[in-house]
Formats: C-alpha cells, sequence, structure tokens
C-alpha cells in the first residue's frame, strides 16, 4: 500500500521554532514528529511512502532519507515552491501506485487502528475517506453521519467532528486539478457538491502539534511512545 505523508509546510504557526527546524522534524518526547507517522504507517503494512518536501528540505531528506531505517521505501517530491496540501498531492501523483493510498498531515500523532478506515473505503461511492475525531477547542470541521459516513460543513457545531489529518484518497481524485497551489478544502467542497466525500470516526489516541500550546500539550502526553 501506498501512502503520502504532508510535509512541505512552513509551519507558520510554530515560528520562531520551524525558523531552523522544518515542523516534521520538531521533537515530542526526544523524537521527531515524523519518525512517528512513519513506525505507524509501516506497521500498519504501507511499504511506500511518498513526502513531499519544501521548506528546510535539505533537512528532511538528510533525516529520513529512503526510509530503510522504518523497513518502508520513501520517494521524495520536492517543491519548488510550496503547493500547499492539495496541490502538494497532485504534484507527486506521478509517484504513486494507481491504487487508493493514505495521506497523513506531517504534524500530527495516533494511536489508533486504520485498518477499519482502510475496509471502509469504497470507490465505487467515494474520492476520499476522511478520518474524523472528536472536536478539538473551539468544536470540530464537519457533521458526520453516525451510519452513511455522510459529512456536512459545520465549523465549530458542537455536534460536528474535527478532520485527523488523515485521508484515504482514490487515486485520481485529484487528476483533474491543476498542477498549482491548492488547498485540500477545495477538493474537500467538490467532492461534497457530488457526495462523494465520506468521514469515519477513528477510534484511539490523536494529537496534533501544529501550535505551541499543542506542542506543549503533546510532549506530556503518556500515550505517546518513546525510543523508536
Amino acid at each position: 500500500m501506498n501512502a503520502m505523508i504532508l510535509a512541505a509546510g512552513r509551519g507558520e504557526r510554530l515560528r520562531p521554532l520551524t525558523d531552523t527546524i522544518p515542523k516534521p522534524l520538531v521533537e515530542v518526547q526526544g523524537q521527531p514528529v515524523i519518525a512517528y507517522t512513519l513506525q505507524r504507517l509501516a506497521r500498519l503494512g504501507v511499504t511506500r511512502i511518498v513526502i513531499n518536501a519544501f521548506h528546510l528540505a535539505d533537512k528532511l531528506v538528510a533525516y529520513v532519507g529512503d526510509g530503510a531505517r522504518w523497513g518502508v521505501q520513501v520517494s521524495w517530491s520536492q517543491e519548488k515552491e510550496c503547493l500547499d496540501t492539495g496541490g502538494g498531492i497532485r504534484n507527486a501523483l506521478h509517484l504513486m501506485e494507481p491504487t487508493p493510498f493514505l495521506v497523513v498531515n506531517g504534524d500530527i500523532l495516533w494511536n489508533t487502528d486504520l485498518r477499519p478506515m482502510l475496509s471502509a473505503f469504497d470507490p465505487a461511492r467515494m474520492d476520499g475517506l476522511l478520518g474524523m475525531v472528536a472536536p478539538q477547542a473551539g468544536g470540530g470541521d464537519f457533521l458526520c453521519d453516525p451510519r452513511s459516513g455522510a459529512l456536512q460543513r459545520a465549523a465549530g457545531d458542537p455536534n460536528s467532528m474535527t478532520y485527523s489529518g488523515i485521508l484515504l484518497l482514490a487515486p485520481d481524485a485529484l487528476a483533474p486539478y491543476p498542477l498549482a497551489p491548492f488547498s485540500l478544502n477545495r477538493f474537500f467542497d467538490d467532492a461534497l457538491r457530488v457526495g462523494r466525500l465520506r468521514g469515519i470516526p477513528l477510534q484511539g489516541e490523536w494529537a496534533d502539534m501544529g501550535t505551541p500550546e499543542r506542542l506543549a500539550e503533546t510532549r506530556k502526553m503518556t500515550w505517546i511512545p518513546t525510543g523508536l
């Protein structure tokens, strides 16, 4: 199975830390965040991983290399300009096999079994399947029907759920989009309009370290393994 880790971003909310360290190399409990992601994907059975890189790309490539220490094969999609989340995936499609693949944000940690998500993906009905978690501070992103997985935008609604930064994507879902910067939210909204986007609740622990406050919280969490 293929996966892609989104790792090109500037990490603006973590500055000045990310002025000298790419966000996926920020450490949580003694290990760069991307090390946890690579380990989790390897344990899931993912063998080929594409990582996009832009900001401080040389440091990221030097740390991860070809992925051999995690038992995976890493290919690099180096961007001449930051293409944002959607553009970054679109730019890397030529490196992916023509099968559904996971997309994982480079600033999250999780301890959850993604196999139910893999089993739930139906390419006949879906272009994308979003892993959903409990709403974070300020509310979630989508209302998610517990039976069908149908999604509806509902930012801040107390009954909404938060997009986890883990997505299962049909191989050709982004092929019609231009090779230019754009957010995954553009794809989400397009897929919602035609009923091709679904969500599934993820069971287990999850954290995002994209702000100084959240980074401080993740560095205290007892479920995050050490000594990778």
